[in-house]
């Protein structure tokens, strides 16, 4: 038997694992030591906060269902001997629904055609490059900007940051938290590059919250649409106040990412193990879940499938004027009752 202490809201894991697994589910951000006892494996999301010396000897892998492994201690898991897994890519087309819902609905409360827009996405990685397709496909131009790919010789079409910023009428941003390397990204975004950007531009970060500090947001003067925050899961009331919109972390949270980031997990799980994958429908599943918007329209069912007004109310009202610790129950409750959307679609 093999114990896998896993976070409740991996969506998908009793029907893809095998029957041989035993399943401790856990829903706080720090895992219980009680099931931690004589575990073999450990599957997580980017909400867990790992303490490695508060790990038992049984634990020689885990596997986080996420595009990122930033909030996992990497250094001090290696030293343990600890192999680490992750999920890249497994939630791209929900981010970039998110992006696309995001300007659609700023454009239309700035009175403007998004169809006229330059949208600078900033990191053409898995969730970048998507964007930078779905963006050419809906007529909308798209300025790359990805430095460690431009040096690889891997994007000929590379703007670099600064010119980017200066040029577009929206910012996305996709890179992912590093803090060592030719190319750190926290920090990123300065409030001397922010400057640069036109007054009343679009920002949004669906990437990793550090990567621009809270003080150049605040200073910036550029709409802000934060979907992650410097020092998340806590949302100070002056960055609340001067954001356009927010929500809790939850731009890849489509029902079709979730089950995409458990099938990884498990996937090398099992190969860890040498052991054989059971057999999983993925389509019928999410089917059961939610069903998959109609409209006719690829706009409207990206409109349809990430409403977010609600969310940012709710996120803003469990917030400001709260203490820290109601601020992370706020954001941890909000995020807990989003509700699972369905990609806009299939694949392309």
């Amino acid at each position: 038997m093999t114990i896998v202490v896993a976070d409740r809201g991996l969506l998908g894991l009793a029907e893809m694992a095998p029957c041989d697994w035993h399943i401790r589910a856990y829903d706080t951000r720090v895992i219980p030591d009680a099931l931690l006892e004589n575990a073999d494996a450990l599957m997580v999301r980017s909400t867990v906060r790992l303490d490695v010396d508060r790990l038992p000897s049984s634990v020689r892998w885990i596997g986080t269902a996420t595009i990122g492994t930033d909030h996992l201690p990497l250094d001090a898991l290696a030293a343990r001997g600890i192999a680490v897994a992750s999920a890249p890519g497994c939630n791209a087309l929900a981010v970039t629904d998110y992006v696309l819902s995001t300007v659609f609905a700023w454009a239309d409360a700035q009175d403007r055609d998004w169809r006229g827009l330059t949208v600078a996405v900033i990191g053409v990685g898995a969730v970048g490059s998507r964007l930078v397709t779905r963006l050419q496909q809906l007529g909308v131009q798209a300025l790359c900007s990805d430095a460690p790919r431009a040096d690889r010789g891997t994007l000929a079409d590379h703007v670099p940051l600064a010119d980017a910023l200066t040029q577009a009428d929206v910012v996305s941003i996709h890179v992912p938290l590093t803090d060592g390397g030719p190319y750190p990204t926290r920090g990123l975004l300065t409030e001397a590059l922010l400057a640069r950007s036109p007054a009343g531009c679009l920002l949004i970060n669906a990437a990793r919250g550090p990567v621009i500090s809270e003080e150049a947001l605040v200073k910036s003067h550029c709409d802000l649409a934060l979907d992650v925050f410097p020092d998340e899961p806590v949302i100070s009331d002056a960055l609340l106040q001067r954001a356009w919109r927010v929500s809790p972390h939850i731009a890849g949270h489509s029902v079709e990412g979730k089950v995409r980031g458990t099938q990884q997990v498990v996937r090398a799980l099992c190969n860890a193990l040498q052991v054989p994958l059971p057999s999983f429908d993925f389509e019928a599943f999410c089917d059961r879940l939610a069903p998959r918007s109609t409209e006719p329209s690829i706009m409207a069912r990206i409109e349809a499938c990430c409403p977010l007004d609600e969310t940012d109310r709710a996120l803003r009202d469990g917030c400001i004027g709260r203490t820290e610790a109601e601020r992370v129950h706020a954001f941890d409750q909000v995020r807990a009752e989003y509700r699972l959307r369905r990609e806009s679609v299939i694949d392309f």
